[in-house]
């Protein structure tokens, strides 16, 4: 079976140790309660508590984007999973016009 080339004609590193990398997904949620402080979200993926996310919030074709941060996870109805966040970074005067 070929690996698709030479890999020894590249630069090779050797890690020692952990490496840390960031991964971001694109992942669509429901908004079962929202207010100025955080919001209760229906989602197909566990978020771990603690975790920061960017969240884009669109309704009528408007968008808006903010900072949140997982406070509690359950499991919800079929498979999905009820997230509440707290939100970080958006003015409460945005947040009353969704």
């Amino acid at each position: 079976m070929s690996r698709g080339g030479d890999r020894r004609s590249n630069v090779r590193l050797d890690v020692v140790g952990d490496l840390w990398g960031t991964l971001e997904t694109h992942k669509r949620a429901q908004i079962l309660d929202l207010n100025e402080t955080g919001a209760l979200l229906r989602s197909p993926m566990a978020l771990p508590p603690d975790s920061l996310h960017s969240v884009e919030i669109t309704r009528e074709g408007h968008a808006l984007t903010t900072r949140v941060r997982v406070r509690h996870l359950r499991t919800g109805p079929t498979g999905s999973f009820l997230v509440g966040v707290e939100v970080l970074s958006l003015p409460a005067e945005h947040l009353r016009e969704f």
